[in-house]
């Protein structure tokens, strides 16, 4: 199997079952096999392995025995092998995006990491209570750095962190130059969960793990909760298995379930939300010199040629998230529009069917509040885009009338301290994209 929607359908068929659809179970524990017993026995030295039945090794999992759910289950196991044969790599699930990312962290253990300022806040929050009980850990981060990068900047970092994508603005980071410049012993770890396959390979790219919030575009339905790790190296996933089992972090069997359902028709649903993204983004774009669109600053996504890390994407042959931003020229645009829509729903999250709007600056402050960011769907096209149009039309009527000061100014200013120009700092991707 080589393409994505024959690999969604098919990478679990060696667990046989005459069922077409994959079974769901309830159970939390199972029957010991008829040996095991015997098996610990002879272990212990209780028995003889001469005078009895030879030992037999029970294997749990695969084609093989259950014994309690924190362990192994079923519609775990077909899920993390199907996901496994997807990213070219070993899957471990997780009961939650957060859990796996804690998982990782806990697992390399690291002294030095390499990680954004910006992103998801919520993996920072998982280093923050890493450095709770390890205080001498140094954080060092991608802005900071000189590029173009060389060996020695990565030299003494023992996890690297990126989103790429990153969240909310859909910035590309170049995978292939950190997986070529890192050290032997150090993980490169890209959170791949705004571009999941087939839009983005990230194992391909040299990196040593990608993870997934998997509540998002694999689960894809707004319907379950968890996080995946797939690892390049088998051991790893095996280690990863291994704590799992006592950090109890394990994926249920209804969400287990739900997410082998929802990779069947991970290529067409990521592939046609991607296409109508890229669409509105370009309407947007183009109908820059209509005066209704003369309230938006800048449109994030990576479809658009002067987008950090566009080039990448090009050369790379990545497709283009179904997740961008919108940067209003007044807070007041932002906080407005996502409550004047039919289709798009004013909630967090993204990935889902349904196409989701929020103003990021009401669920993180490190944010400009100028931006929306908008998940696109399985809607039609030209429904999202009158949809659009009409909400772009009130808004700027409001915020015209009722806030006029804000139509002048961009949705930044008096929000921040004023920077002298000199002291300005420079934003990372403007030089990680110039050489």
């Amino acid at each position: 199997m080589s393409d994505l929607a024959t690999i969604s359908i098919h990478a679990d068929a060696n667990f046989h079952s005459a069922d077409i659809a994959a079974p769901v179970s309830v159970s939390t524990t199972y029957r010991f096999p008829e040996s095991w017993n015997n098996n610990a026995a002879i272990k212990a030295g209780y028995l003889s392995q001469q005078n009895d039945a030879p030992l037999e090794e029970v294997i749990s999992g695969e084609n093989g025995f259950n014994l309690y759910s924190r362990y192994t289950i079923d519609s775990r196991s077909r899920v993390e092998a199907v996901l496994g044969e997807i990213e070219n790599g070993y899957a471990v699930t997780y009961s939650s995006g957060l859990a796996a990312v804690s998982a990782l962290i806990f697992y390399v253990a690291p002294q030095r990491i390499l990680i954004s300022r910006e992103g998801y806040h919520g993996t920072h929050g998982c280093i923050g209570i890493y450095q709770r009980s390890n205080p001498s850990v140094v954080i060092s981060y991608v802005e900071d750095m000189k590029f173009p990068l060389t060996f020695s900047s990565l030299n003494d970092i023992d996890l690297i962190w990126l989103e790429s994508p990153q969240n909310p603005r859909g910035e590309i980071y170049d995978l292939r130059l950190f997986a070529s410049l890192k050290p032997p012993k150090s993980i490169l770890v890209v959170d791949s969960t705004f571009s999941p396959p087939p839009l983005q390979y990230c194992l391909a790219a040299g990196v040593d793990v990608v993870m997934h919030s998997t509540t998002k575009f694999l689960g894809g339905h707004s319907d379950l909760l968890g996080g995946a790790l797939i690892a390049k190296d088998k051991n790893v996933a095996e280690a990863l298995k291994n704590d799992r089992i006592y950090l109890g972090s394990v994926m249920g069997n209804f969400e287990a379930w739900l997410l082998l359902r929802s990779l069947r028709t991970l290529n067409v649903r990521v592939r046609q939300q991607s296409e109508t993204a890229a669409r509105l983004v370009k309407w947007i774009i183009e109908s820059k010199e209509n005066d209704v669109f003369s309230i938006i600053k800048k449109v994030w996504h990576a479809s658009v040629p002067a987008h950090p890390g566009y080039d990448v994407a090009l050369r790379e042959k990545w497709g283009y998230s179904a997740v961008f931003s919108i940067q209003f020229k007044s807070p007041h645009h932002a906080r407005l529009i996502v409550r004047k829509l039919k289709y798009f729903a004013n909630a967090t999250s993204l990935g889902g069917c349904e196409s989701l709007i929020e103003w990021r600056a009401a669920v993180d402050s490190k944010i400009d509040p100028g931006i929306v960011r908008i998940s696109i769907g399985l809607e039609g096209f030209e429904a999202l885009q009158n949809d659009l149009l009409q909400a772009f039309i009130q808004v700027k009527k409001i915020v015209d009338q009722e806030f006029p000061e804000s139509s002048l100014n961009d949705a930044s200013a008096g929000s921040q301290p004023e920077v002298k120009p000199e002291e300005k700092p420079k934003d990372v991707f403007e030089d990680i994209y110039s050489y």
